[in-house]
């Protein structure tokens, strides 16, 4: 945020604008999609959702004695003190704003019931879903509720209760899921002026453990179930050429080898800003913040869905190059994507 808003030639105070004023939509799971929740629902700052998140971890995820039903409640705690400072009732529901005001914000879970289904609670009403009447607190524990750390939970009455865990397949990196929000949100002929991805740091090796114990295997599937840096190289390799879409993820610091810093908010700080601090991330910071001033994108919702699909990369990117001097109807569109960790944070 504060590349975003620095101005070089200014010697007044630098002006600060919340994320949710930046962005159109901003999507994510896990923990991920909290943070999502904060920033628009709740409208925080950058340093209000990291100063509410730090103090989530470090009364939900570093104990390592809570049973899931305990951990499940000492988030709905957190969440309701959250809230209450803030002004906001506790049953806030999670659809509150009308679309095209402020910034459009969903997480992912899925149903126990069939893991291969995620689906997507928002803050707004499609053509094809009417509002939730889920709650802000509801919604944060459905997407939180890895299995097994926390315990399924239940919402709605008769019929229309469901039971949720957190996000299935590859929804960890939920940026198809982004893509295919944005597309039935706004017009398919809206251009894409920035697609931001932020990663939890890459995992490391992950390769199948020699007489390893039953919970060595289950890590090791959970892993390559949630392996969030191959979503993020394949649609690399189909629009990177076109300079739309931007990806932070720690390289180095944060793999599997060191578990005793998955929760340990300094460590990920340090790893984060060393990695950021590099040439190669500072120049992709430049890329995104001259991507967020375009007037128009450079990449249609109708392309950028179809980048999904069984295109060859070259192909797409030369069809995207073809169409860039034509692609002057809809309004600039920017997304903010959060995987499953937001990186700065948090890791797995």
């Amino acid at each position: 945020m504060h590349r975003l808003t620095w101005d070089p030639n200014s010697d007044g105070p630098e002006t600060s604008k919340l994320p949710c004023e930046h962005f159109d939509l901003i999507g994510g799971s896990g923990t991920g999609g909290l943070l999502a929740i904060f920033l628009t629902r709740l409208r925080m700052s950058v340093e209000e959702a990291l100063d509410e998140f730090s103090v989530i971890s470090e009364q939900v995820y570093e104990p390592h004695s809570l049973t899931p039903s305990e951990r499940t409640d000492r988030l709905r705690r957190c969440m309701e003190d959250v809230l209450t400072r803030r002004e906001f009732p506790v049953h806030l529901k999670l659809s509150g704003e009308a679309q095209g005001e402020g910034c459009a914000g969903f997480v992912v879970a899925s149903l126990r019931s069939n893991l291969e289904t995620n689906v997507c609670l928002r803050t707004y009403s499609t053509r094809n879903q009417p509002s939730s009447t889920i709650t802000v607190i509801e919604a944060v524990l459905a997407t939180c509720a890895t299995q097994p750390t926390f315990s399924p939970v239940s919402f709605g009455e008769r019929y229309r209760k469901k039971e949720y865990v957190g996000p299935g397949l590859g929804a960890n990196n939920p940026i198809r899921e982004v893509i295919r929000e944005a597309h039935s949100l706004f017009s398919g002929t809206s251009t894409v002026a920035s697609l931001l991805s932020l990663g939890t740091g890459h995992p490391g090796i992950i390769s199948w453990p020699s007489g390893g114990s039953d919970l060595d295997l289950y890590k090791v599937l959970r892993d390559t179930m949630s392996q969030c840096e191959q979503r993020a190289q394949e649609l690399e390799e189909r629009i990177g050429r076109v300079g739309t879409y931007t990806r932070f993820s720690v390289e180095q610091g944060m793999q599997n080898g060191h578990p005793s810093r998955a929760a340990d908010p300094g460590w990920i700080t340090t790893q984060t800003e060393c990695y950021l601090d590099g040439p190669h991330s500072c120049n992709k910071l430049d890329s995104f913040v001259k991507n967020m001033g375009a007037e128009i994108g450079p990449i249609s919702l109708d392309q950028l869905k179809h980048a999904g699909g069984s295109d060859e990369p070259s192909q797409l990117a030369s069809s995207v190059e073809k169409s860039l001097g034509i692609l002057s109807e809809g309004l600039p569109f920017r997304l903010k994507l959060s995987t499953k960790y937001l990186s700065s944070i948090k890791s797995r």
